[in-house]
């Protein structure tokens, strides 16, 4: 292997782990504004097919490194995952030479707007692409930077990812242009300070001060490992567990405990016994109960499966129950199973069906200081696709509730990167966030992104039992994202035109 191919590899490879470290660590959020830097001074003066090849690789390792939890459950379904999802940074390397290397070139600022926007475009397909799997955007990597994540309330998550690369390019044109570094450098504080500044005023009219909180929610956290969930023998042990953590945040004055995804241990239906047990629990709680508990559904095709979560009041009553409408491609279903069904030899996969509409479940008249309340409840990782949770909320829900199963992946930073997406739902939304899971981290995230409390033991969040209660304020204000929905897209997709008009067989460019 020559000198040059393992310099780029290397520069390659440092990007990726500049990129990715922040998804498992959170306090090194900073890297990302740096991590492409060395990818992009790896392929000046290479040929496109050259840089293509390059940007596959970064992507292929990033993804690799950041979720490389993904082969605790399945490794050819990571291994696939990981091929796949690099292509889309092939893609965006596409248009890196056009953009940052040809001699005609746009100015530098318009062409750090225009790279900025083709890859916001790239990670909006691949939010809906083949069912969809927007995780680990690069906006995610600044969960902890709460001013500037408030301006996802305006763009979505979009727009965080869109300043993180503009921030990207500019500072590679600081390094690289000594005529130019000014104006960029420049461009980048007035940008930055524009961003920082709205996300502070935000912060100040979300802070609810002395203010009485408008509900208590508790929630539990069983911890009960993937290979014992569904073992028979310890049915009793995992009902009697979430019985006692549930009798425990009866004490704490709580107006809602949940359960997490599918912690009741077997089809709702299809185990009456332990149904009635259930009952009987939520009765002596006196608190309305969700409950996460897998169902069955004679419907016209015949018995289906479905993955639900079921409201009980506090005399032990079911009232609402929601199906979830978006399901795990491979994992609770297998698309076009005439063609694929033969993987069902090699790979334990589910039969679930997608439940047909969405719920807005009602707590009852015994709150603080509402009548009602009203919430949505997203199960598993439907929390990543903000279009489903923003339309929760223009249907009348004041909080969000994500019950989920993270115990496939251990003691990884899984749990944290899908705690990412309810983060950025709550901004976008202007809602808080309560986050009950089997195991991973319980949490409960306000209306501006900040995680206010967790379920933990001696610090620890991942693979403890145990539970937690909060306080949360359900405060009506304006969103222009939950208003208007994906407007930054067009705006992007705008900004991507404007950059192929702008051909590099065009002879007119301007500096800026």
């Amino acid at each position: 292997m020559s000198r040059p191919v393992v310099r780029d590899f290397a520069a390659v490879l440092a990007a990726a782990v500049l990129l990715a470290l922040p998804f498992h660590l959170n306090f090194l959020w900073p890297l990302p504004y740096i991590a492409f830097i060395p990818y992009f001074f790896s392929i000046e003066n290479k040929s496109t097919g050259r840089v293509v090849f390059q940007s596959y690789i970064f992507g292929v390792l990033f993804f690799a490194m950041a979720g490389y939890w993904l082969n605790y459950v399945n490794v050819f379904g990571f291994i696939a995952l990981t091929l796949y999802l690099g292509v889309y940074f092939a893609l965006f390397g596409y248009f890196v030479p056009r953009l940052l290397f040809s001699a005609a070139a746009p100015g530098r600022i318009r062409a750090a707007f225009y790279m900025a926007a083709v890859w916001v475009i790239l990670e909006w397909v691949r939010g809906w692409m083949l069912s969809g799997l927007p995780w680990n955007l690069l906006g995610y990597s600044q969960w902890k930077n709460l001013p500037l994540i408030q301006i996802a309330d305006l763009t979505g998550a979009w727009g965080v990812s869109f300043f993180v690369m503009l921030a990207n390019v500019l500072l590679f044109q600081f390094a690289r242009h000594k005529k130019d570094a000014l104006r960029c450098v420049w461009a980048l504080v007035a940008i930055a300070a524009l961003v920082t500044g709205y996300g502070y005023l935000r912060l100040a009219q979300w802070n609810p001060g002395a203010a009485r909180p408008s509900i208590r929610v508790s929630v539990v956290q069983g911890n009960i490992p993937q290979d014992q969930k569904w073992d028979g023998r310890v049915r009793g042990i995992i009902f009697e567990k979430y019985k006692r953590l549930t009798l425990m945040c009866a004490n704490e004055s709580s107006d809602l405990i949940v359960w997490p995804e599918t912690s009741f241990p077997g089809f709702f239906e299809d185990e009456p016994v332990m149904a009635a047990h259930l009952r009987s629990t939520i009765r002596q709680a006196k608190t309305p109960t969700l409950v996460g508990a897998p169902t069955l559904g004679d419907l016209e095709g015949g018995l289906r499966f479905y993955n639900s979560a079921l409201l009980f009041s506090q005399n032990g009553e079911e009232g609402q129950r929601y199906s979830k409408t978006h399901l795990v491609p491979f994992g609770e279903y297998l698309p076009l199973e005439t063609i694929t069904g033969f993987l069902r030899h090699f790979v334990t996969i589910g039969r679930f069906s997608p439940g047909r509409e969405k719920t807005i479940f009602l707590l009852p008249a015994r709150l603080r200081n509402y009548l009602t309340a009203r919430f949505g409840v997203l199960i598993c990782y439907e929390d990543v696709f903000p279009g489903l949770v923003r339309a929760e909320v223009r249907h009348g829900a004041d909080f969000l509730v994500n019950i989920t199963n993270d115990a496939w992946f251990g003691n990884t930073a899984a749990p944290y990167q899908h705690a990412q997406a309810s983060v950025f739902r709550a901004v976008e939304n202007r809602v808080p966030v309560v986050r009950a899971t089997n195991t991973g981290f319980s949490c409960f995230i306000s209306a501006t992104g900040e995680v206010t409390n967790s379920v933990q033991d001696n610090g620890r969040e991942i693979m403890v039992t145990g539970h937690a209660t909060e306080g949360i304020y359900l405060k009506k204000g304006f969103s222009l994202y939950n208003r208007l929905g994906d407007w930054f897209i067009v705006f992007c997709l705008a900004l991507t035109w404007l950059s192929f008009r702008e051909s590099p067989s065009s002879p007119r460019y301007s500096r800026l």
